[in-house]
């Protein structure tokens, strides 16, 4: 890269992807034989839905049943969604995870308590077994009964585009032309 500022960008920003097919990144000091550097984790943002706010401090140890802790965003009452954004390090070998869970002890008993995870930018993925670098059309033989998609909705949908402000209905677009 031609300036820190690039190679942060890239090496922070991602998951990057090449026609739905994760891109690997990893530090490379010059000096290490390349055989040797391990290239099995993405950095991806995850989203654990419908966390109570009193379970907040719990998030590192949720997020370790998926991968590695990086960062979790603080909380906000004007984000749009109901959910916590993390920053995880994740193991493209090992399947996707489609929930995370905590044991509550309550007064006179012991509960397990769900939440759903979604991932944010997700590469190409199977929802039958939760690997990345496959579609389920291409797992086994291809033919799988719609019960056995327990991975199918890992893919976060909450980006949205942004408002222009009053009067965005009407008058010019912007940009060039008329298309």
């Amino acid at each position: 890269f031609s300036c820190l500022g690039d190679w942060e960008r890239v090496m922070e920003e991602g998951p990057w992807t090449f026609k739905g097919k994760a891109v690997i990144l990893a530090q490379y000091d010059g000096y290490t034989k390349p055989s040797m550097v391990n290239l099995d984790k993405i950095d991806i943002w995850m989203q654990i839905h419908d966390l109570p706010d009193g379970f907040y401090p719990k998030i590192k140890a949720l997020s370790a049943t998926v991968g590695e802790f990086i960062y979790a965003e603080p909380k906000s009452q004007d984000f749009e969604g109901n959910f916590v954004r993390v920053r995880v390090r994740i193991d493209v070998t090992k399947p996707l995870k489609n929930t995370v869970s905590l044991v509550v002890k309550k007064k006179d008993s012991i509960e397990r308590v769900i939440f759903r995870v979604k991932y944010e930018r997700l590469p190409d993925w199977c929802a039958v077994c939760g690997n990345l670098g496959h579609l389920f059309k291409e797992c086994g033989d291809g033919v799988h009964p719609p019960k056995a998609l327990v991975f199918k909705d890992l893919r976060a949908t909450w980006f949205r585009v942004p408002r222009r402000g009053p009067g965005e209905g009407s008058g010019t677009r912007g940009g060039r032309g008329r298309g």
